[in-house]
């Protein structure tokens, strides 16, 4: 390892984790707020507003799935924040446990998520109990179950979840570096607009409007935490907290007056400015500022610019105040003027690491107002400056820490730019830093100053190249203010489309890849996997399935819907890729289960396989309607023939010629939008409601559904009565044929002892049959065919998770077959 661990200097007084350095950065913008007392100009920043926080909630269907055990659900969109709550009375000790995953089958550790009483802020929505903010990795499914003070499982009643995508808006490198100078009246602050407070609202601050400013002069500074996770993308993490607490607890505003981040930036919290009334102690807010460190530091240390940033903004806040003084304050006599939340509250905040910190903050607050501290120089590096390796085999780390994954490792010379930072942490001073093909976190003590150019990622139409940052935001126009259309993943694949533009200083690239169109960053791309991706097959190729059940993907990457489970043997043409996507090359297949996306690797060559013949499932002179989000009309049959344009869902069109039979797929001739082309079959369907049968789903295929919470309607429609609520994994059959409908093509089928209509777009061929077919029997062995397979308790969706077995695990039968559950 070469991260170099300088060397600790011994001392025989104690030693405050925030260092001299930090403390002479306080100073110097107290020092020079206190010294122009002029009107208060914030520093400028030159950024838009996105489009606006999404957020969504989800709470179990009535009657489905029992009352206890661990369950799990599907959210609408990817999320980075999520927080629980229930009904009003009930489960004030209660707390609910949370697993995440991307793609429902590895999910994370769990946590236990308790009542949200660290916020103690304003009358909750509909008097509800809200659990605390947590804030997460990417993910999309979430498993969960109730506990009881005890840990025992329960029910709650009114359970539902909120979840938030804040990533759209403002990011830290939008907004200019404030600088010390005699035209700040205040220590430089990151204002709402700055970091994005209106996009909570749908476009204007409406904090004052939503909850109306109230004020008392400020006696006590009480200090909090926000108990999410450490070393989070700050902007976002602010907006999350934001909307929850503005939002989804119908507070109107952030309880906060002021936030730090581990960067040591201060955020403006609560709208209204000085002496206004937050949210953060409930009556103690009254008379108080409320800080928060962003993060947990119950067993966690506090970084040393978080700490110098709160005795900063504390100092400024509290300048009329005694930092080592007490008073008495509402119900709590003698109380210190520089306090944790947990001095006046029930609570655990700010943490143990934290509270324990306090005397240092009142003793740094004191030497701050005292003017003890020269003012120093601050970092040597800000973002762009270009910097080299100065050690062999440097580690490039995915969070700033020891214990962050080993990303790369850097030759002695690797020329880089810094793209944010300082922050300290195990004994280091970290930066992140972007090179050639990768980014990443290191610390100061392996690299120097250069005078090198920054490295030139100079890419052309054609190129293919690959994401070199963990994730990488994919926009609309090239420039910072563009819409977010999709985020990447380290070591996706894409290809460069046109040439490269330069806006606001930095040179974008727009690429195409499997999740669409849209403008990257060049300094976080890199050349692809050394020119092209080895493929084993070609388009047209003929493949076979060589695994005991593969996933059929809707799209290049593990974290996409499930289309089919195919079997051992089972045979597809193959018709689009390579793609390299989470460390695998996919190709896209055309079987009878329909069309998707598997990993190569679990393919071989087929033998023995005979030429289809067109099965003629429309006629000359019918119309159809496109049964799929983007259908290719081409100027022949063919997946050679040149596109013409593009049909969308819904799109009407005229059958006039065919079936065709080319490059493993059946073809028709129509006529649709003013234009003429050739189609695949298997994306269409007779128009105005005619019945027909689907391919792939004729009458006794054996179904499964792909997606949690799937109506079965009783008539083809999306107005017809729900008769169940189907979630994802459960089986069936298809018993009639297929009707078009309000935009879908829905098949009659049968799902246990339930009997509807549903929409195609929701289900998947299966290999086996919907049911026990009496073929394993007590004593039997078996073999597990997929990984991640839910050991339960009872023989029901609601019981317990006793484990998990993996592919290929082998069991023995003790007792069934048990019906539940469908």
């Amino acid at each position: 390892m070469c991260d170099s661990r300088p060397t600790r200097q011994s001392s025989c007084q104690p030693s405050p984790r925030f260092t001299r350095r930090m403390l002479a950065k306080a100073g110097a913008g107290f020092a020079a707020a206190l010294a122009f007392q002029g009107k208060p100009q914030p520093f400028t920043t030159t950024i838009a507003q996105g489009e606006t926080t999404r957020a969504g909630e989800w709470a179990p269907p009535e009657s489905v799935g029992g009352e206890t055990g661990e369950l799990q659900f599907r959210a609408d969109f990817p999320f980075r924040a999520i927080a629980p709550h229930w009904s009003a009375g009930t489960g004030v000790n209660a707390a609910v446990e949370i697993s995440l995953s991307t793609d429902g089958q590895s999910f994370s550790a769990p946590r236990i998520v308790g009542p949200g009483n660290v916020d103690a802020g304003p009358t909750d929505r509909d008097g509800r109990t809200f659990g605390q903010l947590m804030m997460t990795d990417w993910a999309e499914f979430v498993r969960y179950r109730c506990l009881d003070a005890n840990g025992n499982e329960i029910n709650l009643p009114g359970l539902a979840f909120s979840y938030i995508d804040a990533t759209n808006g403002p990011t830290l490198s939008d907004i200019e570096a404030p600088s010390y100078g005699g035209t700040l009246s205040r220590p430089p602050v990151i204002t709402r607009a700055q970091w994005g407070a209106p996009l909570a609202y749908g476009g204007g601050d409406d904090g004052q409007w939503q909850w109306t400013p109230e004020y008392r002069q400020v006696e006590h500074i009480i200090i909090h935490h926000s108990e999410t996770q450490n070393f989070r993308d700050p902007m976002v993490e602010i907006r999350s907290i934001h909307y929850y607490h503005a939002v989804v607890r119908e507070w109107g505003d952030i309880g906060y007056n002021y936030l730090v981040d581990f960067l040591g930036n201060v955020f403006e919290g609560r709208t209204g400015g000085d002496n206004v009334v937050g949210g953060h102690a409930f009556q103690y807010a009254y008379g108080s500022s409320g800080i928060c460190s962003m993060g947990s530091f119950s067993l966690e240390t506090s970084t040393p610019e978080a700490l110098g940033s709160l005795v900063w903004i504390t100092a400024w806040t509290g300048r009329y105040l005694d930092p080592l003084g007490r008073n008495d304050f509402h119900e709590t006599p003698n109380l210190p003027t520089i306090c944790g939340h947990r001095d006046v509250n029930d609570s655990s905040c700010p943490g143990d690491s934290l509270w324990a910190d306090l005397n240092y903050i009142r003793g740094g607050v004191a030497a701050v107002i005292a003017g003890a501290y020269d003012i120093i120089p601050d970092v040597s590096y800000g973002p762009g400056d270009v910097i080299q390796v100065s050690t062999a085999n440097a580690n490039f780390r995915s969070r700033p820490g020891t214990d962050g994954a080993i990303q790369a490792t850097l030759a002695l010379g690797t020329i880089l730019t810094i793209v944010e930072g300082p922050t300290t942490n195990d004994g280091y001073t970290w930066y992140r830093a972007a090179g050639l093909q990768t980014a990443g976190w290191l610390s100061t003590s392996v690299v120097t100053p250069s005078s090198a150019p920054p490295p030139a990622r100079d890419f052309e139409d054609g190129d293919q190249v690959e994401i070199a940052i963990n994730l990488l935001n994919i926009r609309s126009e090239p420039g910072l203010y563009g819409a977010i259309v999709a985020r990447m993943a380290n070591g996706d694949t894409a290809n460069v489309v046109g040439d490269p533009v330069v806006s606001g200083g930095t040179t974008w690239v727009r690429i195409d890849s499997a999740l669409g169109t849209g403008w990257a960053a060049s300094q976080y791309l890199a050349p692809s996997g050394r020119a092209a991706i080895s493929a084993s097959f070609a388009i047209g190729d003929q493949v076979q399935v060589d695994t005991s059940a593969l996933r059929l993907r809707t799209d290049a990457s593990t974290g996409a819907g499930v289309v089919a489970t195919l079997s051992q043997g089972a045979r597809g043409i193959v018709t689009d890729g390579p793609r390299r996507s989470t460390g695998n090359t996919w190709l896209q297949l055309q079987t009878d289960a329909g069309s998707g996306w598997v990993a190569q690797q679990y393919l071989a060559e087929p033998r023995d396989i005979a030429t289809p013949t067109p099965d003629g499932r429309f006629s000359v002179g019918e119309d159809v309607v496109v049964d799929t989000d983007a259908l290719n009309l081409r100027a022949s049959p063919g997946r050679n023939g040149r596109v013409v344009t593009v049909l969308w869902t819904g799109t009407s069109a005229s059958i006039l010629d065919g079936p065709v039979f080319a490059d493993r797929s059946v073809w028709y001739e129509v006529s649709a939008s003013g234009l003429t082309g050739w189609v695949v079959d298997e994306f269409l369907a007779l128009q105005g409601g005619g019945t027909t049968s689907v391919s792939g789903f004729e009458p006794g295929t054996a179904i499964e559904v792909t997606t949690d919470e799937v109506n079965l309607r009783r008539s083809a429609a999306l107005s017809g009565q729900v008769v169940a609520v189907l979630y994802s994994g459960e089986t069936g059959s298809v018993t009639g044929d297929s009707v078009q409908q309000d935009g879908y093509t829905w098949v009659e089928a049968r799902f246990g002892g339930n009997t509807g209509w549903i929409a195609t777009s929701f289900i998947g061929r299966t290999s086996g049959a919907p049911g026990y077919n009496g073929s394993v029997r007590v004593g039997s062995e078996v073999r597990v065919t997929s990984d991640g397979l839910n050991i339960r308790s009872t023989p029901s969706l609601s019981g317990r998770v006793l484990w998990q077995a993996s592919d290929g695990d082998v069991l023995s039968v003790t007792d069934g077959a048990v019906q539940a559950d469908g």
